[in-house]
């Protein structure tokens, strides 16, 4: 009816689909040579639907929508104009009648209206033709990939309050990525959510960009502008849970319809919020069409999922002991990882925190067939090292050279996130202990240590120039700190090691294996250095020096060669805010050792100097 197909009525409901977007919602089309609105939604317990709006004052029995097979319900209606406000009104058998908006809205009234909006998110005309036809000819396992995670409800604010629009943020944020060479942005959240406390994790619709920013079309305009840069988008995709608010997806007919009928599995005690039940096939399909809606209508290049941890452990909140899993939630993320996984250059990666096997595996492999896994020990190891003082960091060593130990059993993200910088966690730079000059020393040295560690990067805004307070979706990130020295050359600092990364295939290439890795110095902790080198698939190889003391080291026999050596990279450059201590330049060998200094709290690259390069 209306152009429906009972095909997709039916597999929407029993089979596999990936057409949600098509036919459910609110759309515009030609029937009886009569243009107008056809509305379809999924509501099988439902007495009675209909669509109250703006065009009809709102009423609860104007426009009613006839129930076809399956449980939905479709409607025509010619009197509808792009941008109407409507939502559905729904009577149950226990005569309750529920005021919900559309799960398939593409579009949402600016908060706090919570209505769907009649939206065409057909017709823009892109301009990343070229962008898209390079990133599908790529094999990202061996591109450098530098992400700049963004909130933009706080990356900037007109004067500490209104959100910048899609289009300002073309005008400031596309630059400053570029400007600093990173390879991707990380959008988190961006589909419609009421609370902004929740960072837009919590969503009540996940097919309509939040109109805090502007309409749909001005975030096409936006990630069209990113890929004309040069720049990947990424956007965190939360298929775990829902809020409860009246007006979403929570007992929509007036029963459980996306959650569980059991209260124990429904309900998410860790965000107050409800899980979505995997085992029904409509919820898979509603993902299946929403991950496909994103990527065709939108552009977007990837997808990080979050809390996937929780999705597939079982009451994953109440214990750390997870081995009962969730086999309908596994066998989703294989079912989208597959589907997403043949879109040529698109990518998928996790944020799992547990120890499950085969995160970034392949199905064939019995993993979960994600691109890439956030490894939050190497995160959690790392920022626990960094904050100890110098009497302490002696007996946790280990902390540094022990995500070695698994580097190779996942494709890894090394994630510097918004996690890490709120709820009285700090800062990054703030976390650092010491005197203020040597607390920036020791964010560049966690950088290059990030860096040159193998795993793609990942910073969240702010830290590449050293905010001091922590993050707060209320307010503006502090630029203004802009004008002092030591955050100015920090943002210097960020764009040379981009710059650097992306210009070495051994910092990128070959992180699956340990023919891209070799210790030098593993075990020094009573000077509290490390070194290694990093070998690429072009025959490269680059020699990292770390030293995380508070002691400047020098004349530090490093290995036995009668070559010479350039130090390429120093923390400790002037340039970055540094004291100019350690090795820089040409370093010759004496007597068949090779000696180096290394400045406090400080890191160096180097190399085998090649012939004729003087």
């Amino acid at each position: 009816m209306y152009g429906v197909p009972s095909d997709f009525l039916r597999d929407y409901v029993h089979g596999v689909s990936n057409e949600g977007h098509r036919y459910l919602g609110a759309h515009f089309i030609e029937w009886n040579n009569q243009p107008g609105v056809r509305f379809l939604v999924y509501a099988p317990r439902a007495r009675e639907v209909h669509v109250a709006s703006n065009r009809n004052d709102w009423s609860n029995w104007k426009h009613g929508l006839q129930r076809i097979e399956e449980g939905f319900y479709v409607g025509f209606f010619s009197e509808y104009r792009e941008g109407d406000s409507y939502k559905y009104v729904i009577r149950t058998h226990t005569g309750e009648q529920l005021w919900k908006a559309d799960p398939y809205a593409f579009f949402s009234e600016q908060i706090p209206g919570n209505a769907s909006r009649i939206y065409n998110v057909s017709g823009y005309k892109w301009h990343d033709k070229a962008y898209r036809k390079q990133v599908a000819s790529q094999n990202f396992y061996e591109q450098p990939m530098a992400i700049y995670e963004v909130h933009l409800g706080s990356w900037r604010r007109w004067d500490g309050s209104d959100y910048y629009t899609f289009d300002q943020l073309i005008d400031q944020l596309v630059p400053h990525v570029k400007d600093l060479g990173y390879t991707h942005v990380e959008i988190m959240p961006v589909t419609e959510y009421p609370f902004d406390g929740s960072w837009g994790y919590q969503q009540t619709g996940y097919y309509a960009i939040t109109s805090r920013f502007g309409d749909p079309k001005g975030f096409m305009r936006l990630i069209d502008a990113f890929h004309q840069a040069g720049v990947g988008v990424i956007l965190d995709w939360v298929p775990c849970h829902f809020p409860k608010d009246e007006h979403g997806l929570a007992y929509f007919d007036g029963q459980a319809l996306y959650e569980s009928e059991y209260w124990h599995e429904a309900y998410n005690k860790q965000w107050d919020t409800l899980n979505f039940d995997y085992n029904r096939r409509h919820v898979c399909n509603f993902f299946l069409s929403n991950a496909r809606f994103l990527q065709e209508v939108f552009h977007i290049d990837g997808f990080r999922a979050d809390a996937v941890a929780y999705m597939i452990h079982q009451s994953f909140s109440d214990s750390h002991h997870h081995a009962i899993y969730n086999r309908a939630a596994i066998s989703f993320l294989q079912e989208v990882n597959t589907q997403m996984g043949a879109v040529p250059g698109f990518i998928m990666m996790a944020e799992e925190s547990s120890a499950f096997y085969g995160v970034s595996k392949s199905i064939e492999e019995g993993g979960l067939g994600f691109h890439f896994k956030w490894n939050m020990g190497w995160m959690n190891d790392t920022l626990t090292y960094m904050i100890k003082g110098q009497d302490e960091r002696f007996d946790y060593h280990q902390k540094l050279t022990f995500p070695m130990m698994y580097a190779y059993s996942e494709r890894f993200i090394l994630p510097l996130s918004h996690d890490e910088v709120v709820h009285m966690k700090r800062s990054l730079v703030d976390k650092m202990p010491g005197y203020y000059d040597e607390m920036f020393s020791q964010l560049r040295l966690l950088y290059l240590y990030q860096y040159t560690h193998p795993g793609k990067k990942l910073l969240f805004m702010g830290g590449e120039f050293g905010q001091f307070r922590e993050w707060s979706e209320d307010r503006s990130l502090d630029w203004d700190l802009l004008d002092y020295e030591a955050h100015m050359k920090t943002l210097q600092y960020v764009r040379e090691l981009n710059s650097f990364y992306r210009s070495h295939p051994a910092l990128y290439t070959q992180e699956t294996t340990w023919d891209g890795f070799e210790w030098i110095d593993v075990d020094n902790r009573h000077q509290k250095f490390l070194a290694f080198k990093r070998k690429g698939s072009d025959d490269s190889s680059l020699i990292v020096c770390l030293n995380f003391s508070s002691l400047p080291i020098t004349s530090h026999r490093l290995i036995a060669t009668d070559k010479t050596y350039q130090v390429l990279f120093n923390t400790d450059d002037d340039r970055f805010y540094g004291k100019h201590q350690g090795s820089r330049g040409v370093i010759t060998p004496q007597d068949g050792q090779l000696y180096i200094g290394v400045g406090a709290y400080s890191g160096l690259i180097m190399r085998e100097e090649k012939q004729g390069e003087r």
